[in-house]
């Protein structure tokens, strides 16, 4: 499982949520609907939680300590209805 940010200029960014099963989708991160982070979207809040993603990558991550996010990806915000009418002939 993993989320990327992906910067795209003027201040703001994409966020990415995908593991090797599951494509990137758009939706919301981590709460449905809430968010606060758009996925597959570009928006100026996915660039700020990139800024502050940078502190806990180098003072949570790096060090060993939890993150209170679940390792597993979950289906829990993403928007799939898409997906059922792609996949049909």
């Amino acid at each position: 499982h993993a989320n990327c940010f992906v910067e795209t200029g003027n201040g703001k960014a994409l966020l990415i949520d995908f593991n090797y099963d599951v494509e990137p989708l758009p939706g919301s991160y981590p709460l449905p609907v809430v968010g606060p982070f758009s996925l597959l979207e570009e928006s100026t809040v996915n660039h700020l939680g990139k800024l502050a993603f940078r502190w806990m990558y180098w003072n949570g991550l790096l060090p060993g300590k939890p993150i209170p996010l679940p390792a597993q990806m979950s289906m829990t915000g993403k928007q799939t209805t898409d997906l059922a009418t792609k996949e049909q002939p």
